[in-house]
């Protein structure tokens, strides 16, 4: 920065790197709201309902977050070289000459979050989550070659190195031309009162912006919440931060040592006191909460006599909304699912994912927990009693777990055996029955899955064995590509109209791969039912979450379309008994085995989870355990909807279509409110406590 000959004052080279300090925030908060007004420009949705006050102030506080970082980003490297004045002057040169590439790392951190946000906006339709942490947890070359097809990596490393360039070479403008000033000073000129007030006003107005604030509370993530619209929320963190809060997100699903933590997070001192919440009155003690959250299924005289097979199939990215775009003739998004989803087996519309993720939501499926990753975890060798496949064990069912693609992925093999499945089947034993079996980069395409499970049964069948199977599809999962020798039916992308949010070529791609498995399940099913199963099967199919980035849900008001998915439930009629589907109200994933379970085994011992979609329930709620406007949980119910159940942010239905954030929510709606946070709290401390070991007091 300087030539090795000059010499220079050591107040030189410090107010060199002041100088070039404040430029460089001045630039990285400069860049970090033009990607904010990128976001508004490029993810809006329309209309925009949201008053212009509240953009307003979600640029103004998403500056002052920017600034904070920037400040806590630089600050410590002045801090230091004002501590190293009292040094020979050598020693601050050479803290002045690590100062470019201190720099270069902070500003490439900075954009790349920022470019990193961008997309993940655009395909999560929120700013960066925990799900980022996927890259390292899945098959992370999987995940790397998804990332080259669908991106343009090239074109956004020259956008990193140009902004990056740009942005150091603006820094050090007119550098040159003034350490030849300073050069001819000595450090007398500058004089120690000037200097005093000079490093006393930087130091100051660093920690300033580095707290965000001058007052008594430093800013914070509640200062987020700046509008009633979710989408206006989401801009406020740029990349940095909204990776910062990722972190904190993750860090609170680490178990750590209380098994309380969860309960006190969600406002309860206690499980009795979270007990009361939902109507336990009879509860004295944790043991006898504990006792509370077993249940066990009625009597079932059908599933006595002849013990029935028990599919789930859990079908990647099969969001509900799509299915709004359906038509036979000129958009057929379901191929030979058709028959099933309109009649032949029972459709439930309105449900809810249980996370937002694939890993996430089988988890949450298979061990209702809120807290994911939880077989991954230095944890994950326990085994969990709220498993779905232990009450099919204990009733002597083999249990079997079947994916198209590896199970290795997200080490399912291991991870699922410690939690009551006998057999563990990934893509390798699909080839050993199916040598031609085709796929891509994630594994099979999902085909050869079903043909896999429908023999799998047909074989259990000969042998008098009842199966528990459960299988994950891997096909309707970027990157898009259907089988050659697949046919699509006729599509027609133009028919989502201002829903699409991609190019209609990609579109198209989506739509395809979102036929070809529906199509494929419906096979399936067509199989089961030629080969005399089906009715001795009970069945049911569910998305892991949403339709990724054909559709945007940017606001509030699709709270039920962010999270949708569809629920298909197959009952034969012996097994159904009195039940009728209750197909019209709100549901979730922790409803599906509830269901299963109540028509596939008599008095077995169950976790207490959902309920039975068969059976009327007093004003049932969806409860998932998604995140939004800030915090895990997430409620709908006919009363409308909460998020955050921490600190609850309260949603009231307009024409029975649309939610809206109120202020003033029904006594109804609060009190769904505090009960899906008094279960999902309860859930938190099950969980918790029986990875530290199941305290001997109940947690």
């Amino acid at each position: 920065m300087i030539d090795k000959g000059m010499t220079v004052s050591r107040w030189g080279h410090w107010r060199e790197i002041n100088r070039q300090l404040w430029r460089l925030g001045l630039v990285g908060v400069a860049t970090l709201t033009l990607m904010r007004g990128l976001l508004l420009w490029m993810n809006a949705p329309t209309p925009l309902t949201a008053p212009t006050s509240d953009l307003l102030q979600a640029f103004w506080i998403g500056l002052r977050f920017d600034a904070k970082i920037m400040a806590v980003l630089l600050g410590p490297w002045l801090l230091v070289a004002t501590l190293l004045l009292v040094l020979p002057q050598p020693v601050i040169a050479v803290w002045r000459r690590l100062w470019l590439p201190w720099a270069l790392v902070c500003m490439v951190l900075v954009n790349l979050l920022s470019l990193v946000n961008h997309f993940f906006f655009s395909f999560y339709q929120g700013p960066i989550n925990s799900l980022i942490f996927g890259l390292f947890e899945d098959d992370t070359q999987a995940v790397i070659d998804t990332v080259w097809s669908d991106y343009p990596l090239l074109a956004l490393l020259v956008a990193l190195a140009g902004m990056t360039g740009a942005q150091l070479a603006w820094m050090r403008r007119g550098g040159r031309r003034k350490s030849r000033r300073d050069s001819r000073r000595r450090s007398g000129h500058l004089g120690w009162p000037r200097a005093s007030v000079l490093v006393a006003v930087s130091l100051v107005a660093l920690i300033g912006l580095g707290r965000g604030s001058l007052g008594t509370f430093p800013l914070r993530e509640m200062n987020m919440a700046v509008s009633a619209n979710a989408f206006v929320n989401d801009l406020v963190p740029s990349g940095p931060q909204a990776l910062y809060l990722a972190w904190k997100e993750r860090e609170l699903n680490n178990i750590g040592d209380n098994p309380r933590a969860g309960l006190e997070h969600y406002g309860f001192s206690s499980p009795v006191e979270a007990a009361r919440a939902l109507g336990w009155t009879e509860v004295e003690s944790a043991d006898e909460v504990l006792e509370r959250m077993t249940l066990t299924t009625p009597r079932r005289l059908a599933a006595e006599a002849a013990p029935p097979h028990v599919v789930v199939s859990l079908m990647e990215s099969w969001g509900r909304r799509p299915l709004d775009f359906d038509d036979p003739e000129s958009n057929d998004l379901l191929g030979r699912l058709r028959p099933w989803l309109e009649g032949k087996a029972d459709y439930f519309p309105h449900a809810l994912s249980a996370e937002n993720g694939t890993h996430p939501s089988l988890e949450g499926l298979l061990l209702d927990t809120p807290i994911s990753p939880l077989t991954q975890s230095r944890y994950g060798y326990r085994s969990f009693s709220t498993s779905a496949a232990l009450p099919y064990r204990r009733a002597g069912y083999r249990t079997v777990f079947l994916t198209a693609g590896s199970v290795q992925w997200r080490d399912l093999d291991d991870a699922l055996r410690r939690q009551g499945f006998d057999e563990v089947l990934g893509s390798s034993a699909i080839r050993e029955r199916f040598p031609e079996a085709t796929g891509g980069t994630w594994g099979l395409d999902d085909e050869w899955m079903f043909r896999t499970g429908a023999e799998l049964l047909r074989e259990a069948d000969a042998r008098g064995e009842k199966v528990m199977l459960v299988m994950l599809s891997i096909t309707n999962h970027p990157p898009y590509h259907v089988p050659d020798h697949y046919t699509p039916a006729p599509l027609d992308v133009m028919q989502l109209g201002d829903s699409l949010a991609v190019s209609p070529e990609f579109g198209t791609s989506i739509l395809e791969t979102y036929q070809y498995a529906n199509d494929a399940m419906g096979g399936f099913l067509n199989r089961l039912e030629s080969q005399g199963l089906l009715g001795h099967t009970l069945f049911a199919a569910t998305g892991d979450h949403n339709s990724r980035s054909i559709i945007q849900y940017p606001d509030a008001h699709d709270l039920f379309d962010q999270f949708g998915v569809p629920i298909l439930v197959w009952l034969p009629p012996r097994y159904r008994e009195s039940g009728t589907a209750q197909r019209d109200v709100w549901a979730s994933h922790r409803d599906i085995f509830p269901t299963l379970w109540a028509h596939s085994l008599s008095k077995a011992e169950i976790p207490w989870e959902g309920r039975d979609l068969y059976a009327s329930a007093e004003q049932p709620m969806a409860l998932s355990f998604n995140r939004q406007d800030g915090g895990a949980g997430l409620m709908v119910s006919e009363q409308g909807a909460a998020t955050n159940l921490a600190q609850p942010t309260f949603y009231a239905w307009q024409d029975g279509r649309e939610l809206a954030a109120t202020e003033a929510p029904s006594d109804a709606l609060r009190e769904h409110a505090r009960q899906a946070r008094a279960e999902l709290a309860l859930k938190d401390w099950r969980i918790r406590r029986q990875a530290l070991g199941e305290a001997g007091d109940g947690g």
